[in-house]
């Protein structure tokens, strides 16, 4: 083997190590630093709520919704117009905003921060605002509206 094969292996091997780190580093610290809201709270709920859609956990987002709204769905029907998501979609990231409270109802300010494919070299970003109107039942609070999980499609 000559010295510029050897060299081009050393550098090959150097450029694949940073790769790895690099995976490694995204995976372990993307987006997991999350503080945990306080439950009994309006933001709380909304960001439990969040968590669990973002997890999947679907039948633990719906125990975050009202019962006590006109038209409730049961959860198989919420489940099947609620889970399908188009094609292509990567994903979405909520961060809170400002909360009023007034008395037994609340609102949570929420930016969603969708992002789409756009092709190659680029992708398509997107951010919706999201108001969460809740209401206090004993004690916790619930999500009166959306119950639809529109920002996602």
């Amino acid at each position: 083997m000559n010295s510029s094969s050897k060299w081009l292996i050393i550098f090959a091997g150097i450029i694949g190590t940073l790769a790895l780190i690099a995976v490694v580093l995204v995976l372990v610290t993307g987006g997991k630093n999350v503080t945990l809201l306080a439950a009994d709270t309006p933001q709380g709920t909304v960001q439990q709520y969040l968590i669990a859609l973002e997890e999947g956990d679907y039948q633990r987002s719906y125990n975050y919704l009202s019962p006590n709204l006109p038209g409730t769905m049961s959860y198989d029907d919420w489940l099947s117009q609620n889970t399908n998501r188009p094609a292509g979609q990567t994903g979405w990231r909520a961060t809170l905003g400002k909360t009023v409270q007034n008395g037994n109802y609340a609102t949570v300010e929420v930016m969603i921060e969708t992002s789409y494919p756009g092709g190659m070299m680029s992708s398509s970003q997107s951010n919706l605002p999201v108001t969460f109107d809740l209401s206090e039942t004993g004690n916790s609070w619930l999500i009166t509206s959306p119950t639809y999980i529109y920002w996602i499609y």
